[in-house]
């Protein structure tokens, strides 16, 4: 009686630990008996959106999910937010991950942890089409001004690396852009993929990427304590990129050649 007595105790005492484990031990057995993937996104040009003529969702990570679900068998079920809502909304189990052309940041990885790369990025210059621009020194020349929105990445990366231009901040993109059109400023710093859609609307820009320039990529984020559905995820993007089905994508919504292959 004693030896029971002990041993019920001992469970007591032991079953609050144990019960978040078998929570989070089975979210890819979820998914399995219920073939549906919930997904938090935040719309993005390009990435995804919703098209209000038809109400569908459009952009590479729309493609992608489709691609998905034909892929596995796995109906995907979005849910949209906004850019600050992602991740909290994964902490607090709304979607089971963030699907969304999310930036894999050293400071977000201490919240969420990402799958493979699918995408890549850097800072780049946008510049004026009939600049000869070829190198970053180029563009650090005596006399020349640099555009950046201040406060941002581009602003922390270019402030110390530029040493003979001059940087000049501005509170939004459309009037840092304006000075390079009008032949004020030499070239608008900020990632790659941005200025690259805008390069394409407006003929007379065109994109430039640095040498000296840092390079990031784009991926799936989970939580930590799913590390089942995550490596479910990194199976996916693996054959997806070595299919080539990644690269396809880029050129089919204007992204630039890096996209897919990086540095």
């Amino acid at each position: 009686m004693k030896k029971m007595i002990r041993t019920i105790l001992t469970m007591l005492v032991l079953i609050p630990f144990l019960l978040p484990m078998v929570a989070n031990a089975g979210i890819m057995e979820k998914i399995s008996n219920e073939k549906v993937l919930r997904v938090g996104v935040a719309p993005w040009k390009n990435f995804i959106q919703k098209n209000p003529k038809t109400g569908q969702y459009e952009g590479i990570i729309a493609d992608d999910l489709r691609n998905f679900e034909k892929e596995t068998g796995v109906k995907v079920e979005i849910n949209e937010t906004n850019w600050g809502g992602m991740i909290a909304g994964l902490q607090t189990g709304k979607w089971d991950a963030i699907m969304n052309g999310l930036g894999a940041s050293v400071q977000r990885s201490l919240a969420v942890a990402f799958t493979e790369p699918y995408g890549y990025y850097a800072e780049a210059a946008l510049v004026h089409s009939s600049d000869n621009v070829k190198s970053f020194a180029d563009l650090d020349q005596d006399g020349n001004i640099i555009a950046i929105m201040g406060g941002t990445s581009a602003h922390s990366l270019w402030k110390d690396k530029f040493q003979k231009a001059k940087i000049q901040t501005f509170s939004d993109s459309t009037s840092a852009i304006l000075e390079v059109i009008q032949g004020r400023a030499k070239a608008f710093m900020s990632d790659s993929l941005v200025n690259s859609f805008r390069a394409k609307e407006r003929p007379e820009l065109s994109l430039f990427i640095p040498e000296n320039t840092v390079w990031f990529y784009q991926a799936h984020a989970v939580r930590y304590e799913d590390q089942d559905l995550k490596a479910f995820l990194d199976t996916y993007v693996r054959n997806m990129r070595v299919r080539g089905w990644y690269k396809e994508l880029g050129e089919k919504w204007g992204m630039p050649v890096t996209w897919s292959t990086g540095n």
